[in-house]
């Protein structure tokens, strides 16, 4: 594993025992707290090309004070932007940022077009009930209000998949910070279910790299094989590659799930990314909160076995990055101006 893997990995890690943490805290810990970590290990992990993440916030947070009714195509188009930016920095002669600095802005990429989206909605709604004359109850995913630039920081900086996933939503967020009983959420059994394949396929990640390096396939040596044994060496470096990845995300929920974060009701039909299907009132009490069935949908980020022995592509990329499929499916196929079947 080269460093930069490690990194990845003890940052995984300690995310879990921080979520443990923060679980019971309230609103305001919760939000501080958990920026302040993700501050921190941003700043440990990218140094001064943090300033990139920060003009991102900056850049987006003005355009949803200055057009919250088209905001979304705004910020859409300014991250996008910045990212292109972003990736070309070494051809612009400027300092090449690290990997985990691509991470962090990828994510945050995701996390500003959606808090634009959600801001956008929010605006609509407000405008509808004022031109009907009255006022409606909360609707389902709604934010009660546009976030502060502080707020925007705070959800931002959040150290819940600042490097690695999952995504999601700013309205996931306000509901981990308001969580009526947290003490009632189960976490511990659901992090072992959930992590207990992790060190079968990290054993089975080292075994297939040591076996089948990716490094040999940049050999002169590599292209002197005939051509279906070069072929079939893909097949293990794409395991690897898989392997790899499963761990990461895994790892990433159970921090999720330690820190309770994107629990919900099973009555809620919570999607991947997206959260709650279906309205489903908070508890009332301790007692109530205990009785309820949670899972952790909303943060679920792989099906390792739907990728893996599924028949269709289809199905292939529905298991694979769920939330960032939803993401896709959400903020761009939906709102695409051509409603092709080419462009979708």
């Amino acid at each position: 594993m080269s460093p930069e893997e490690w990194t990845y990995l003890v940052v995984l890690l300690i995310s879990i025992p921080i979520g443990f943490l923060f679980k019971k805290a309230g609103p305001g810990l919760k939000r501080w707290g958990a920026a302040a970590v993700g501050l921190g290990l941003t700043l440990f992990t990218c140094g001064p090309h943090t300033l990139h993440s920060l003009i991102t916030i900056l850049g987006t947070w003005a355009l949803i004070q200055a057009q919250p009714c088209s905001c979304h195509a705004l910020a859409l188009a300014w991250t996008f932007s910045y990212l292109l930016f972003f990736r070309a920095l070494s051809l612009l002669g400027l300092p090449t940022p690290t990997p985990f600095t691509n991470a962090v802005q990828l994510l945050l990429t995701l996390k500003l077009v959606s808090l634009a989206s959600e801001v956008q909605d929010l605006h609509l709604a407000q405008r509808k009930e004022m031109a009907s004359g009255f006022s409606k109850g909360p609707s389902l995913g709604l934010l009660p209000d546009v976030p502060s630039l502080m707020e925007t920081l705070s959800y931002s900086y959040c150290y819940v998949g600042i490097m690695t996933g999952p995504f999601f939503r700013y309205r996931t967020y306000l509901d981990w910070l308001e969580q009526p009983f947290p003490g009632a959420v189960p976490s511990l059994r659901p992090l072992l279910r959930r992590a207990w394949p992790a060190p079968l396929f990290g054993l089975l990640f080292l075994l297939s790299s040591h076996l089948f390096p990716l490094e040999a396939v940049r050999e002169d040596a590599f292209y002197a094989r005939p051509l279906p044994a070069r072929l079939f060496y893909m097949v293990p470096v794409f395991f690897a590659f898989r392997m790899r990845f499963y761990v990461a995300w895994i790892a990433a929920e159970c921090g999720c799930i330690a820190a309770g974060f994107g629990a919900y009701p099973v009555a809620a039909k919570a999607r991947a990314g997206g959260g709650p299907s279906l309205q489903c009132p908070p508890p009332s009490s301790p007692e109530k909160a205990a009785s309820l069935e949670y899972d952790y949908e909303t943060i679920r980020n792989i099906d390792c076995c739907g990728t893996d022995f599924c028949v269709r592509v289809r199905d292939g990329m529905h298991y694979w990055n769920m939330t960032v499929q939803w993401w896709l499916a959400q903020y761009i196929y939906k709102s695409a101006p051509v409603r092709s079947y080419v462009l979708r």
